[in-house]
């Protein structure tokens, strides 16, 4: 996977038109994966602050005679698709070509990036006490790969619905995929609607999806009455039947609760419980991205910035799990990251140190630079 993650990142880096722009993006790239969480213009060691943050700005425009100004475009589209392109080409690498249709997980749950202060062109909003940016993720899990596919906004109450947005991110998946894998997608109780299940079995796909308790059958009657784990019902609104289980969920202050949910194939409650159960990778893909990839932590108002910073942010993530899947065993998500650093940045590596070492007066050894007072390493270096 390391020689595919270093072919991204040369294609991408050819999709650039200036060697300005290659830099910045090397150097935010640097940022994200160095896995402190907190990625800031100002914590850069390569490039101005200044020039990151315009990067996240960057557009074509023209002059009123016809003319292009001399800002470049950042062609985040562009960026979007050959990350994709590269993903589908993993999943077919690793995909097993004998016996019957592997099965690939759909995870689709919803994040919210709490904001603080006034961000006037962002649609921030409540949800279940949390003022910020909602996103609706897609994810993809296949053996050790790890793909976030893509995401949409969620702009709150009253806009379109987390089931609406849930089904146009199932249908930016590749015919392909279906043909090939059996996709099995799982989500939480936000998702578990008519409309949504609907959605599903229209398109020839199997779900796991968290339902209320008090979600009724065509007769009255309400999941939490159900005696046993794995009956067939026939929830209002749908015109095909579903499984239904129930389960124990923990709570924060101990004790737990039964929650429920349904699913739209046949199976025993153990296979249901199990699917089910692996929703919680979404979890995992949030809490390092949040830690160590710096999701979240944007401070561009605009909503062209904050959406291209969340697309950095994913993609280093994506360079890193790549890396991180021929790493050594145990490989923690702040290691890859310095380890995806290492494989796809060398020379802003060899840059930092060296800057490091000229600070403790180690560099240049005795006699000097090149006389052109850069180092003799990387070319850029000033001494």
């Amino acid at each position: 996977m390391k020689p595919a993650a270093q072919a991204l990142l040369s294609r991408i880096l050819g999709l650039l038109p200036s060697p300005y722009l290659r830099d910045s993006l090397k150097a935010l790239l640097l940022l994200l994966l160095q896995g402190h969480g907190k990625a800031r213009p100002q914590h850069s060691k390569t490039e101005s602050p200044s020039a990151l943050s315009r990067f996240h700005l960057l557009t074509q425009m023209c002059s009123p005679c016809g003319g292009s100004s001399n800002r470049y475009p950042w062609p985040t589209r562009a960026l979007i698709r050959l990350a994709r392109k590269e993903a589908e080409k993993a999943l077919d690498r690793a995909r097993r070509r004998r016996g019957p249709k592997p099965r690939l997980l759909v995870v689709l749950d919803l994040v919210t990036l709490e904001k603080r202060g006034r961000f006037k062109a962002l649609p921030l909003s409540f949800f279940h006490g949390k003022w910020g940016l909602h996103l609706v993720v897609l994810y993809l899990v296949y053996g050790d790969l790890r793909l976030p596919w893509a995401y949409r906004l969620w702009r709150g109450k009253g806009e379109k619905s987390l089931s609406l947005l849930a089904l146009r991110l199932l249908s930016t998946l590749p015919p392909w995929m279906p043909r090939a894998s059996c996709i099995r997608g799982v989500a939480d109780a936000a998702f578990g609607t008519a409309r949504f299940l609907l959605g599903v079995k229209r398109m020839g796909l199997e779900a796991v999806v968290g339902v209320r308790r008090d979600r009724k059958g065509r007769e009255g009657q309400r999941l939490q009455d159900l005696r046993r784990s794995g009956e067939r019902v026939h929830l209002r609104g749908l015109s095909f039947p579903v499984w239904a289980f129930r389960y124990r969920y923990p709570l924060p202050g101990g004790g737990w609760e039964w929650r429920y949910g349904v699913a739209t194939f046949p199976a025993t409650s153990r296979t249901m419980l199990v699917w089910g159960r692996r929703r919680f990778s979404i979890e995992h893909f949030f809490r390092a991205m949040k830690s160590e990839f710096s999701l979240g932590q944007f401070g561009q108002r605009s909503t062209v910035g904050v959406h291209r910073f969340l697309v950095l942010s994913l993609l280093a993530y994506l360079l890193a799990c790549w890396v991180r899947v021929e790493g050594e065993e145990g490989l923690t998500w702040r290691g890859a990251g310095v380890l995806a650093v290492r494989v796809l940045l060398p020379d802003l590596v060899v840059r930092v140190v060296l800057q490091e070492l000229h600070a403790l007066g180690l560099w240049p050894p005795e006699g000097g630079g090149n006389g052109v007072g850069l180092c003799r390493v990387c070319g850029r270096c000033k001494f």
